[in-house]
């Protein structure tokens, strides 16, 4: 039974550009028919197409089990997988090296952030001491002289009384 393009990508698991990529003049002329589905004309994949299309997707020697299709790896392919993943594993390697970097870097602006912070909290500190010092200076000052102040006026106004 024919099968358009999308079933055919659902069934091989691609999108439907990758076959479309495949669908050449030459493919189209043989394999490709246009035909009429629910007012609609679509385009259809003939049996014979599909089994090429097939081999392509699964690598010519595929086999079924229990309905689903498993593609075995050739000794070319699996090599070019093997080294595939080696130099996507030495790039990651490498990008957790640098994050590791920029871990550290950051650990030691954080820990100089904080050294700063306290610093400036203790300098805040004894400004705060200075200045409280330095009222109750100047309060004891003020009372100290509003005391002798009244001192003199009692003195002079118990001289006052006995005058």
């Amino acid at each position: 039974m024919p099968k358009t393009i999308r079933e055919l990508a659902d069934e091989f698991g691609v999108s439907k550009q990758a076959i479309r990529k495949k669908l050449d003049a030459n493919f189209r002329a043989n394999y490709v028919q246009t035909v009429t589905r629910n007012g609609v004309q679509t385009l259809v994949v003939v049996n014979s197409g599909y089994l090429l299309l097939k081999q392509h997707f699964y690598g010519g020697n595929s086999q079924q089990v229990g309905g689903n299709f498993s593609a075995s790896n050739t000794g070319k392919n699996n090599i070019n997988t093997v080294e595939f993943l080696k130099q996507q594993i030495s790039i990651k390697d490498s990008q957790l090296k640098e994050k590791d970097e920029q871990l550290k870097s950051m650990q030691k602006l954080l820990d100089q952030s904080q050294r700063l912070h306290l610093i400036a909290e203790k300098k805040i500190e004894t400004l705060n001491v200075i200045t409280s010092k330095q009222r109750e200076y100047s309060n004891s000052e003020s009372n100290s002289s509003n005391t002798i102040n009244t001192k003199k006026k009692t003195k002079h106004f118990w001289w006052n009384i006995w005058s």
